[in-house]
């Protein structure tokens, strides 16, 4: 299976062929950096790789005093890769740990009043991630001729998600402010009730 980056490369070229600027470029607006942490030299070096696969072909264009640029398009191998790493990650029954259940269940080793601090700073990046991503889905439910339904639908995915840390924060948040003492049991101590 592809990784997630090359995945989303594969697709994008599986639509038309594109220039690795024009494929930053998407993912930006894609704000896929949000969900899937990536420089951008991360996304040459990607097409660079799968280039060295066989899955995509480059060739060079020329556009009168602008400089060269490579054209990239998916090969059938491309394509064969591109729609087994999809259904892999349609039927995936889990989603990935994240550093956040890593957070939550290692506070403890923190003061609470730092705890509070971080969950506070955590719920403010939050809030503002679910205004941007809403406004981006009304501003396209609006005009659904701007927007693919699959788009419309990973945005409304990232928004359930951003809902739920959201919800997961405040009840942390909750639920500090009423623990005196935030180590009484080990997370690593499952006692069977």
């Amino acid at each position: 299976m592809l990784s997630k980056l090359a995945t989303l490369i594969l697709g994008i070229l599986a639509e038309r062929e594109r220039n690795p600027y024009e494929i930053t470029k998407m993912l930006s607006e894609l704000q896929t950096k949000k969900w899937l942490p990536m420089a951008d030299s991360t996304v040459y070096a990607t097409i660079n790789n799968l280039k060295k696969k066989g899955m995509i072909l480059g060739r060079t264009e020329k556009d009168g005093n602008l400089p060269e640029k490579t054209i990239y398009s998916i090969t059938d191998e491309g394509e064969k890769e591109l729609q087994l790493s999809i259904t892999s990650f349609l039927e995936e029954d889990s989603s990935t740990s994240s550093g956040f259940d890593i957070g939550i269940l290692l506070m403890h080793n923190l003061s609470k009043q730092e705890i509070q601090i971080k969950l506070k700073k955590k719920l403010e990046r939050l809030e503002a991630a679910f205004y941007v991503i809403r406004k981006q889905i009304l501003g396209f439910e609006m005009d659904t001729q701007k927007i693919a339904f699959t788009a419309l639908s990973m945005l409304k995915h990232r928004q359930h998600l951003v809902e739920a840390e959201i919800k997961t924060v405040k009840e942390l948040i909750r639920d500090l402010n009423v623990r005196a003492n935030i180590s009484d049991l080990s997370p690593f101590d499952m006692r069977m009730m």
